[in-house]
């Protein structure tokens, strides 16, 4: 029989990454990782069809309750982070880049597929989940990041992208990685 715990250890060192790369703290990291194990334990396995989108949802939003305190606002101790600190790397090193990887997504990509990529690529959901959020089947899904990739390669505009679109999507993908938002990013894509 499958225990909490196991299923809460097989994705310790995803979540305590996703955590310090939130919140610039390793203690805080911990912290965070031991209140979502305690809230974990608390939630019927039965009920739970994604435990590592689930882990990481609940993760998420306590790092962003945790940012927005006024005394950690106050107090924000930013550690300098090991290469051995991250089991993925960062997808950008500043904000410049992200913008510039949003206006390549917008501009080469149908929505379907943006939604698709970013999810896969960015958030790490599995295909019955974008399947979900998407109103796709999986294999449909599969076949979207097919296109998407291809047409990312193929290094031609598609569309053209308004500022506010732009920073439309930047904002909500802001929200979405500091959250775990994910039906309001699927929204702004499509």
């Amino acid at each position: 029989m499958i225990s909490h715990f196991s299923v809460f250890a097989e994705y310790r060192a995803y979540l305590f990454s996703l955590a310090q790369r939130i919140l610039g703290s390793r203690a805080d990291a911990e912290d965070l990782l031991q209140e979502t194990f305690i809230r974990w334990q608390q939630t019927s396995l039965a009920r739970i069809r994604f435990p590592r989108a689930f882990l990481a949802t609940v993760l998420k939003r306590l790092c962003l309750n945790h940012l927005q305190s006024a005394q950690t606002r106050r107090e924000i101790n930013v550690e300098p982070l090991g290469a051995e600190a991250f089991s993925e790397p960062p997808a950008y090193e500043n904000a410049s880049e992200s913008l510039s990887a949003l206006t390549i997504l917008l501009e080469r990509l149908s929505p379907k597929e943006r939604a698709v990529l970013l999810l896969r690529d960015v958030f790490d959901c599995d295909y019955q989940e974008i399947a979900l959020a998407i109103s796709k089947r999986t294999d449909s899904c599969r076949q979207l990041l097919r296109r998407a990739r291809r047409h990312l390669a193929d290094a031609r505009t598609r569309f053209e992208v308004s500022p506010e679109q732009l920073q439309k999507l930047a904002r909500q993908f802001a929200i979405t990685c500091a959250s775990g938002d994910l039906k309001g990013l699927v929204t702004v894509l499509a």
